[in-house]
């Protein structure tokens, strides 16, 4: 009976030990995910960053077209406006000439 309980007590401790392994294993495994996770947010957050940045360049972009527009809009008004000076002056000239 002895040699039973001797043998049934080492078999539990054989049991645990491998209980304490598994655990060990899950516990890295559980560690390494976390740090993985903790990248993953990192450049998610990176990203983030980056998209914030690349949507103001955007607006800024956008507002200095805008701009051009606007200017080439006066511009060519100021070439009509000189086109139609010329032509008056083109007149005036012909009038001297006669």
């Amino acid at each position: 009976m002895v040699n039973e309980v001797n043998s049934l007590v080492g078999t539990i401790a054989i049991a645990i030990e491998e209980q304490s392994v598994a655990t060990r294993e899950i516990a890295q495994n559980v560690s390494q995910a976390s740090e993985g996770l903790s990248e993953v947010n990192e450049n998610v957050a990176q990203s983030n960053m980056s998209v914030g940045e690349i949507s103001n360049e955007i607006e800024e972009v956008t507002l200095a077209s805008n701009k051009i527009t606007e200017n080439s809009a006066q511009v060519s008004e100021s070439a009509e406006r000189l086109s139609g000076l010329s032509t008056q002056l083109s007149k005036m000239v012909g009038l001297f000439k006669a």
